[in-house]
């Protein structure tokens, strides 16, 4: 069995290809005005080798910006549709508390249900890319709620929109830097880190010990400065979309992926 597993985030798109068990990570890709077909043919088309996936399973937050046009080349090209998963009010234990369950992030989700299937325990996990989200759940797999605040460089381009003189240019990140790129690499970098280990520390008093598992396109930024122990996944919102995915299959659950007829 083959499947393609989506991240569709708010700026980049990751994936990966499970074949009978087996864990491939795919390119990413910023899915912001590119050519779809170009793209898909080399970061799908090529690994799979003419192989057809028996099923493609996706984490979406971009709304009718992406899923769209991922649904009309796959119907294309493989004649089935993507099976977009959502947030839900349980899954396998985990409890959602969110006032309204399917209003949250479904990366969010998808994020604490991967972190779930390989950990124990409370949990904090923390997703850094044009967001960061920092959300809790309790030993009784309870999520109690989440902060979000801007990304590292969703900072960096609010100084360099809104300041005179300043950009959102990549420098070297330092407490104290002698010239301005730098200086807003590190003070972007240190105020996100800053504020993920004081929520850290919230998470503690309100769980008691835990594991904080960090992932999204920033997370190297915060391993480099971060002073709390952390675990790294890159793809922890891949294994939440997998393990969704295993328990459709499991429970027989029929998943509408018929793509629409033609246009006549």
């Amino acid at each position: 069995m083959s499947r393609i597993l989506v991240d569709i985030g708010n700026s980049r798109c990751k994936s990966a290809l499970e074949n009978n068990g087996e864990f491939t990570p795919l390119e990413t890709f910023a899915w912001r005005d590119v050519f779809l077909n170009e793209v898909l043919s080399k970061v799908w088309l090529e690994p799979l080798n003419g192989a057809v996936p028996d099923s493609i399973h996706v984490s979406n937050v971009a709304g009718d910006r992406m899923l769209p046009n991922l649904d009309a080349w796959c119907c294309a090209t493989w004649g089935q549709k993507p099976i977009a998963m959502s947030s839900t009010a349980e899954f396998r234990g985990l409890k959602n508390g969110y006032t309204a369950p399917t209003t949250l992030g479904v990366d969010r989700w998808a994020a604490m249900i991967g972190a779930r299937v390989q950990y124990s325990g409370a949990l904090c996990v923390v997703d850094s890319g044009t967001a960061t989200t920092v959300d809790v759940i309790d030993k009784d797999g309870l999520y109690i709620g989440g902060a979000i605040l801007p990304g590292i460089y969703t900072m960096r381009r609010s100084l360099g929109k809104y300041t005179a003189a300043l950009f959102a240019a990549d420098g070297e990140i330092s407490p104290f830097s002698d010239n301005t790129a730098s200086g807003i690499a590190g003070g972007t970098g240190y105020a996100s880190v800053g504020a993920i280990e004081r929520l850290m520390d919230e998470a503690v008093k309100a769980v008691g010990p835990l594991t904080t598992v960090i992932t999204g396109g920033e997370a190297g930024v915060l391993k480099s400065l971060l002073t709390r122990k952390a675990q790294f996944d890159p793809l922890l919102v891949l294994h939440g979309v997998r393990a969704v995915a295993d328990e459709q299959l499991k429970s027989g659950k029929i998943v509408d992926s018929t793509c629409p007829p033609p246009d006549s």
